[in-house]
Parts: structure tokens; C-alpha cells; sequence
């Protein structure tokens, strides 16, 4: 399942092309900090690796999106 979270923000980032939407990794965050129930700070260390890679998935999708727009600008 986990894998498929940089998967999904990379696609997210692609589709929707603005930074605003990095955001949305922050929401990940508390659920899982919700749902997770690990040993001591294990679950706020899992909760934070997972959303800073969404978050970095999410601004890769939308900086390819910003690039590629570019070009396509450029070449008219």
C-alpha cells in the first residue's frame, strides 16, 4: 500500500499543476498519526517520512507539469 502513496502524488501533482496542492500532504499526516498506533514515536516518525515523500512526489509532479508547459510555450 505504502508504495503506492509516491505513486499517487506524482500523478496528483501532474494532474492538478499547482503548488498549493502539496498541502495535501498534511492531511496524510494526521491519519496516520491517528490510525497507526506503533511503539513510542515510531508512528510520528512513519507519519512524517510518508507525507514528506508525498509531498516531494506531489512538487515533482507539478514542476514536471510547469516544465513541460514551458516548453510547449516556447516552441509556438
Amino acid at each position: 500500500m505504502y508504495v503506492f502513496i509516491p505513486f499517487g502524488g506524482f500523478v496528483l501533482g501532474l494532474a492538478v499543476g499547482r503548488w498549493w496542492i502539496v498541502a495535501a500532504a498534511v492531511p496524510l499526516w494526521a491519519y496516520i498519526v491517528q490510525v497507526d498506533k506503533l511503539e513510542g514515536n515510531l508512528t510520528i516518525w512513519v507519519a512524517s517520512t510518508l507525507s514528506i515523500l508525498l509531498a516531494c512526489a506531489i512538487a515533482c509532479g507539478v514542476g514536471l507539469r510547469k516544465l513541460v508547459r514551458r516548453r510547449l510555450r516556447a516552441e509556438l
